[in-house]
Formats: structure tokens, C-alpha cells, sequence
């Protein structure tokens, strides 16, 4: 009989409406080792969310921050759709275009799996359905036959 391979979970948080305490006691309540910050640009108005500072909270909680750039909604994206649907449509569409993007990302994320880390990718919106993360996600799990765990969605 050979052996059960265990299935890859990925988990997503967004920080909006949350305090950077609040969102470390939910990563590390769900176990994450991993912090992938998928944000194209690793800067926001919110303080703690920033890369620096989320840098250093994830290093003083124990977890790897890691910032995966190249999987960011591209701001050329963001300045052409104003509607959300509109913009998660153009991620798709660039996703498709670029499919080493998938590729590298899917590599990054079972590197960290496979040295037994739980991963986490992390953008604004509370919301993944309103996020370009959510679409990411959902392309790894298709490509991986992994699961994906929405974490704080409430």
C-alpha cells in the first residue's frame, strides 16, 4: 500500500478593518509560519502593514515574512479598473498571460510546505472574493489539488 500523500493547504488573510494584534493572534492561532505577502507594492496607510513593520512583528511572533512581489496585482491593472469585478477579471487575465507567475508562486509555496511550514498569503481586503489573492488561491488550488483555508472572513 503506498503511503497517503498529504494534501497542501494554503491559507489567506486580509488585514482590512483588523489591528496588527488582532492579526497576528489570528496567524498564530491558525498556525502560520509563513507570512507571503502578495501585495505588489508592500506599503499601506495602515500602520504595522507595511513591509518593515510587518517584518519585524512577524520575526518577534515567530513567523517568516516573506514579500512575493511578482504575484502582486501590477498597479497598471489597478489604474485601468475601477470596479472590482472589472479588476479581479484583469489579474485573472494576466495570470493567463504570465503563467510563470503561477509557476513561481506554486514553487515558493511548496518549498515552505515541503520543509513542513504552514503558509499564509496576505493582502488588504477582509474579503478574498474581493481581493486578487482569492484568484490566486483558487489558481494553485486547481494546479496543486490542494485546499485553501480563508482565514478571519467573518
Amino acid at each position: 500500500m503506498a503511503p497517503r500523500t498529504k494534501i497542501p493547504t494554503l491559507a489567506t488573510v486580509g488585514y482590512e478593518k483588523r489591528t496588527q494584534e488582532e492579526f497576528f493572534r489570528l496567524l498564530a492561532d491558525a498556525g502560520v509560519q509563513v507570512l507571503m505577502d502578495v501585495r505588489d507594492v508592500a506599503w499601506s496607510h495602515k500602520p504595522g502593514f507595511s513591509k518593515g513593520a510587518l517584518a519585524e512583528t512577524a520575526a518577534t511572533a515567530g513567523i517568516e515574512y516573506v514579500h512575493a512581489q511578482f504575484a502582486g496585482n501590477p498597479k497598471a491593472l489597478r489604474v485601468k479598473e475601477a470596479e472590482t469585478a472589472g479588476l479581479l477579471h484583469a489579474y485573472e487575465q494576466h495570470l493567463d498571460r504570465h503563467p510563470e507567475i503561477l509557476d513561481q508562486f506554486a514553487d515558493l509555496v511548496r518549498g515552505y510546505a515541503d520543509a513542513g511550514k504552514r503558509v499564509c498569503i496576505l493582502c488588504f481586503e477582509r474579503d478574498p472574493g474581493e481581493c486578487h489573492r482569492g484568484v490566486l488561491a483558487a489558481r494553485w488550488k486547481k494546479r496543486r489539488r490542494g485546499r485553501v483555508e480563508h482565514l478571519g472572513t467573518e
